[in-house]
């Protein structure tokens, strides 16, 4: 039986030795499988010891790594004991990817409606092992569990977080890549320049094979034609590409300014949870070029990749449905009637409402949107992106 969870708060305690014991002694389980997380894990302990997290950033995020390392273990072991699930297809999934900010989730939520596509749901992402089947999926105690925990804790959260995710729902795929420590979602938590440099040129080829164990267990009992979303896998690409060659890559677009601001905005609020207040001056140092990167690097990657469909955010805002269509026309195939149906009801119950916030601006993070427009002049131009000056 594992031990009583160490307070995090103090930053002795938020080291890798700490957080393997943790998780072995919580499952049971020591086969971790690749050696690879062990570098970045202890760029993040590092960066969880830092001055500038906050006592209570440090408890949420210790907290986090425990149970992510643990599900990897219950990962790996289930793999290990289903040596079947090795040689299990991930055929051609659709990939959404772009900026963020740039509709990618809802996106993601209206192919959801339509049952030949397989999502990567919020629970199962963290909580993968045992995998539930087709018939459970959204019924399954974990997911009913945390499901009634967001709907007590959202109204008290002030300010409300500007992206949230249902338990139910489409999730990003940065929650499994974060499981071999190699993910966004880490920088913008814990901002330690060492591990901004480690992840800017990092080595994918674990984190996607390790994404791939995660998609061969869920599927082992709940199948289906994936559909993935996560901005960041513009960012890596390269590593994507090498896993999934056949991906079929859905890359949205949108005014690079409002996305910076977007995204600063709520990568401000992720400082706020992790380290008291927001670091200005490491969102205005670091995000530009790393949002700059996350379409540079699909645009060299990209331009001899045989299926990517574009879809601008102007025209999704414009007529949502047509640009679903314009999706199905490109894979080929009708957009069912009832998942038409399926996604006009969705549409009419705005689940993701509860993200509007507070109005925000790129000036709050001393820029302007000329200057993010001259930095991205080259995306602009490829893609004919709608921007307002």
């Amino acid at each position: 039986m594992m031990s009583a969870l160490p307070d995090f708060a103090e930053a002795a305690n938020c080291v890798p030795e700490v957080f393997l014991r943790l998780a072995t002694e919580g499952t049971g389980l020591t086969d971790f499988g690749d050696d690879a997380f062990r570098e970045p894990l202890s760029l993040v302990a590092a960066g969880l010891r830092q001055d500038t997290m906050s006592k209570g950033g440090r408890r949420m995020l210790g907290r986090d790594v425990v149970k992510y390392l643990s599900n990897r273990l219950r990962v790996v072991d289930y793999h290990r004991q289903h040596p079947h699930l090795a040689d299990a297809p991930i055929e051609a999934p659709i990939v959404i990817l772009g900026l963020p900010r740039t509709g990618t989730t809802a996106m993601s939520y209206l192919l959801d409606q339509d049952p030949q596509w397989r999502s990567l749901l919020n629970w199962e992402a963290v909580t993968s092992v045992p995998p539930a089947t087709s018939a459970t999926l959204r019924t399954d105690p974990r997911c009913v569990e945390l499901l009634e925990f967001q709907e007590a804790v959202l109204p008290a959260i002030d300010p409300s977080p500007p992206h949230w995710e249902w338990a139910d729902g489409p999730t990003e795929c940065t929650f499994v890549l974060a499981q071999d420590f190699k993910a966004g979602m880490w920088e913008s938590r814990v901002p330690n320049p060492a591990y901004r440099d480690y992840i800017s040129g990092a080595d994918m080829t674990s984190a996607y094979a390790y994404h791939r164990m995660v998609l061969q267990v869920l599927q082992s009992e709940a199948p289906g034609s994936w559909v993935l979303k996560m901005p960041a896998h513009g960012y890596f690409i390269d590593g994507l590409l090498a896993e999934y060659p056949d991906a079929r890559i859905i890359w949205t677009h949108r005014d690079p300014a409002t996305c910076a601001a977007s995204f600063m905005n709520l990568t401000a609020f992720a400082h706020t949870l992790s380290l008291g207040a927001p670091d200005l001056d490491w969102i205005r140092s670091t995000l530009p070029q790393r949002l700059l990167d996350q379409v540079t690097r699909p645009m060299a990657a990209l331009a001899n990749h045989p299926q990517v469909h574009h879809v601008h955010y102007a025209d999704y805002i414009a007529e949502p449905l047509d640009a679903v269509e314009g999706v199905y026309d490109w894979l080929g195939q009708p957009l069912p009637a009832e998942a038409r149906m399926a996604m006009e009801a969705w549409l009419a119950r705005d689940p993701l409402s509860a993200s509007r916030k507070a109005a925000y601006a790129i000036e709050d993070f001393g820029l302007t949107r000329a200057e993010v427009h001259n930095l991205f002049s080259n995306y602009i131009e490829a893609f004919e992106v709608a921007v307002t000056r």
